[in-house]
């Protein structure tokens, strides 16, 4: 059976490890199983730049991302070609293209926690390429039905 592709955006990892309540742990720690959970290495690099910097007062964040990512069983795909960064460019952020592009790729499902992601004709372009951007708790609705 396919399991759905789910590509996390690093709002999701990064709440995750913040916080055992919310959609973002939930859908990392209670439905890992149904879904097939993947980041690229862009957005694997920037949690772990985010962590590094922004709690630097809490190191064992970066070891519990690697037990959380392993345990959930997250796949890391390449990132986008160079072309299609470009393209998500004209949608989106330079900083997150990589996340849009390689979503638009790969997934059936883009889940964030930025609200960038959720502009009209970004989901416009996501709706035409079969790919559904959705909150870690909208998600996590859809599947505990």
């Amino acid at each position: 059976m396919h399991k759905p592709r789910v590509f996390l955006d690093s709002s999701v990892i990064i709440a995750a490890l913040l916080s055992p309540r919310g959609g973002s742990y939930y859908l990392l720690t209670q439905l890992s199983d149904a879904l097939a959970l993947e980041i690229n290495e862009y957005v694997f690099e920037e949690v772990r730049r985010t962590l590094t910097i922004k709690f630097s007062d809490q190191p064992a964040l970066i070891s519990n991302l690697f037990a959380t990512i392993g345990l959930a069983d997250v796949a890391t795909i390449s990132n986008p070609s160079k072309r299609e960064v470009t393209a998500a460019e004209k949608l989106i952020s330079k900083k997150d293209a990589p996340i849009l592009a390689s979503a638009i790729a790969e997934s059936d499902f883009l889940v964030t926690l930025d609200n960038e992601f959720f502009k009209a004709a970004i989901v416009e372009v996501a709706k035409q390429r079969n790919l559904k951007i959705l909150k870690p708790g909208d998600l996590v609705k859809l599947f505990e039905r």
